[in-house]
């Protein structure tokens, strides 16, 4: 059988049943003894207790998937973090029987473009701002021959955003993506007409065979990432067709740590680049892809220079512009709507193509078959369904305790905060839920979500919406109309700091919602321990709240630009927050964006302490420091920002911030700083605001960072030169051990 057939049999089993990963072949039933043989007893195994299943686990970087292959079957590690996609690696996993993998298809490549021009601040000319010329790469490369050539047949040629394996593509609109990859079929003749004419229009001039510009040379600085595959092989490739068409080309080869200050550090007027390789995941099954178009085509998630750039770019692109944002705030209320909704992004984006979609990928994600794991049929081992069943075993049984060794391609990427820090993968898969934690946790096998930290949810529509429910730990209900509380919190005033009521937010007359979810929290939620000897209290959710609305006031003193239109598009849908009971804590949201799962209403109403679009926990102390340092314009949260300012993007693990935070934290201490003083002063006592100050003096003086969690797993080392980042086991976790290792289990 060969391994495309394989990989189409694959995804044909994930179509329907949206839950099944790949992973080595069970263990034959052993024989029943003969009664007449004498049988050892095994030994007992260990209880699992609660926590952590390992004692501590070891982030290395490898950046070679052959090395990776090499040190799992040498035993010098555990897990490699990466889907592999060469067809000899992908052979040697499958003959070693001392290795094992899980199949994900949640990662995809790109050709990525900067926008910026049509001239550069640099005076060089950037053919790329123009839309046409984007465009004509949809032709000019064949998606088919970089799947076969580049990947061994181990992935879909990708015309859209569309995951090839998730339902928006496979059961709700195969038309419309059919009909857009027949049009967009490879035809290079009519890719280089288009870019022919184009290039004309800017004023270029084809001189002996090479593109030139007032006079000069036009050389494009191609960004090929050394370390993604397929690239740089398929990077090659597209440098190479454009080389054919006159471009000059610089082949910039770089790592993803060194890639990223160019393409998304930088301000993309400079030209420090043209085009760039890059590659996306999905960490948890993308049932709903309608709010990514968003991210991907406008300036409204992202909060980098690259994409903030567009929004004066899609002043020209209306119907893109307004089909993104209805999509991903949920301004229709048919699937018919919906559909009409895909008919004009998927279409318009296409024209648009800022980025030029590749390949999806198939991936085999490799590790040692003494250890088990629930891999996300999307995401693969990562973030985070790794970090509450990953486990060692003895024939099947879990084992608590140990060092687990996980490799990844890189690390440490930017700098780390918890609240605009990097939003790199794997940075990401190690400080996101590992160490914060969550109200609500995405199954792995069909990306629906389980309660973590609340005890149950209501959910209420509004009637006719098509919202469906799967589990029973939380309610669906619908009416005809959903009215906001008068008392509930709808803005905030900077200035003043203090909320803003739906009464004086919307008048007399009030408002309603199309949505509305009820969370309530347990009874023991204020006896959660925190890394560093606090417990969590009812303060770190409501200065969640506050962080939420503040950095996109100019009022602010942590104001960041960046943040507005993310947050202005959010606020038209937002209708109210209502603390209905303190302890035990119930919160009240109401809002205009919804989803189809009942399950995905009722984890963005829960309020757990999250910020950033990454959805990092915090706790009010310890982002009170870094909120004094930005107030301060001493360090920012954002890369924007610090380049605005001119100061280091934060960092609460190591460099120069620590002591700036240092710094900031002692004064803290000293006048038993309460931020927000006149909203959270209700919430926090002053013996409380003492007791975590001085819980993170002491945190800071034995860990030596600023990073307190509450998830199973505590920071303990990181080493910055050498790519490494030690966790450790957090022995006051107290969640049973094996409460998520049902995950392991296929879906019924």
């Amino acid at each position: 059988m060969t391994k495309k057939l394989i990989l189409l049999l694959l995804v044909g089993l994930l179509v329907v049943g949206l839950g099944m990963v790949g992973c080595a072949p069970t263990e034959d039933e052993p024989d029943e003894p003969d009664e007449t043989d004498e049988v050892d007893e095994p030994e007992p195994l260990p209880e699992l207790g609660t926590g952590a299943l390992f004692d501590e686990v070891i982030f290395t970087v490898v950046d070679s998937h052959a090395a990776a292959v090499r040190q799992l079957q040498a035993g010098d590690l555990d897990f490699f973090g990466f889907p592999i996609t060469d067809p000899d690696l992908y052979d040697e996993i499958l003959a070693d029987p001392d290795l094992t993998y899980a199949v994900n298809y949640g990662g995809y490549r790109e050709i990525r473009f900067n926008t910026a021009g049509p001239v550069f601040d640099n005076g060089v000319l950037n053919p790329f701002r123009v839309a046409a010329i984007r465009e004509a790469f949809n032709w000019l490369l064949d998606r088919d021959y970089m799947v076969d050539e580049h990947l061994g047949g181990l992935g879909q040629p990708k015309y859209s955003l569309l995951g090839t394996a998730f339902p928006d593509y496979t059961v709700r609109y195969p038309h419309i993506a059919m009909a857009i990859e027949d049009h967009y079929a490879h035809d290079p003749d009519k890719a280089a007409a288009v870019i022919t004419e184009e290039m004309e229009k800017l004023g270029a001039e084809l001189v002996d065979g090479i593109w030139h510009y007032e006079g000069d040379e036009l050389e494009v600085k191609f960004l090929i990432r050394s370390d993604l595959p397929p690239f740089p092989a398929a990077g090659d490739y597209v440098a190479d067709l454009l080389e054919e068409m006159g471009f000059k080309i610089e082949r910039m080869y770089r790592t993803g740590a060194d890639a990223a200050p160019i393409w998304i550090g930088s301000n993309p007027a400079e030209g420090q680049w043209h085009i760039y390789t890059g590659g996306w995941s999905s960490p948890v099954i993308p049932r709903d892809q309608g709010g990514t178009f968003d991210q991907m085509y406008t300036h409204r998630v992202m909060p980098q220079p690259l994409w903030q750039a567009l929004e004066e770019q899609l002043e020209d692109w209306p119907e893109l512009d307004e089909a993104s944002r209805r999509l991903r705030t949920k301004e229709f209320t048919t699937m018919e709507e919906r559909e009409e909704l895909f008919e004009t992004v998927l279409w318009e984006s296409m024209k648009f193509s800022n980025t030029v979609w590749l390949m999806d990928l198939a991936g085999a994600t490799p590790y040692r078959s003494e250890f088990g794991t629930a891999a996300d049929v999307a995401g693969g081992i990562g973030d985070p369904a790794w970090v509450y069943s990953t486990h060692s075993h003895v024939d099947g049984t879990p084992v608590p305790g140990g060092t687990m060794r996980f490799a990844v391609p890189n690390l440490l990427v930017e700098p780390w905060n918890p609240v605009d820090g990097s939003a790199f993968t794997y940075d990401m898969l190690v400080n996101r839920v590992a160490m914060g934690g969550a109200g609500v946790l995405s199954d792995p096998r069909d990306g629906l979500y389980w309660p973590l930290r609340i005890e149950k949810a209501e959910v209420t529509v509004q009637e006719g919406l098509p919202v469906e429910r799967a589990h029973d730990w939380l309610t669906l209900d619908f009416v005809e109309e959903i009215e906001v509380p008068m008392d509930a919190w709808a803005d905030w005033d900077a200035e003043k700091q203090e909320w803003i009521t739906v009464e004086e937010r919307f008048g007399s007359e009030g408002t309603t919602s199309l949505m509305k979810v009820v969370t309530h929290y347990p009874a023991d939620l204020y006896d959660f321990p925190l890394h560093d000897g606090s417990t969590i209290s009812i303060g770190d959710f409501v200065a969640g709240m506050i962080v939420h609305f503040d950095r996109a006031k100019e009022a602010s003193p942590i104001f960041d630009q960046a943040k507005v239109g993310i947050f202005e598009s959010w606020l038209n849908n937002f209708r109210g927050v209502r603390i209905v009971s303190e302890d035990p804590l119930v919160i009240e949201h109401y809002s205009d964006i919804w989803y189809m799962d009942a399950e995905h209403n009722a984890y963005v109403g829960t309020w757990w302490p999250i910020v950033g679009t990454y959805d990092w926990t915090i706790f009010w102390h310890m982002f009170t420091v870094g909120m004094m340092a930005e107030s301060d314009n001493a360090l920012a949260f954002s890369t924007a920002k610090a380049d605005d300012l001119g100061v280091d993007q934060m960092d609460y693990t190591k460099g120069p911030s620590l002591p700036i935070l240092k710094e900031r934290l002692d004064k803290a201490a000293a006048d038993n700083y309460i931020p927000y003083e006149p909203v959270l002063g209700q919430y926090i006592s002053e013996e409380e605001a003492a007791e975590r100050w001085s819980n993170l003096q002491s945190f800071y003086a034995d860990k030596g960072h600023f990073w307190v969690g509450s998830g199973p797993y505590m920071l303990k080392e990181v080493h910055a030169v050498e790519k490494i980042v030690v966790l450790e086991r957090f022995p006051d976790y107290p969640e049973p051990a094996d409460r998520w290792l049902f995950f392991l289990q296929d879906l019924e």
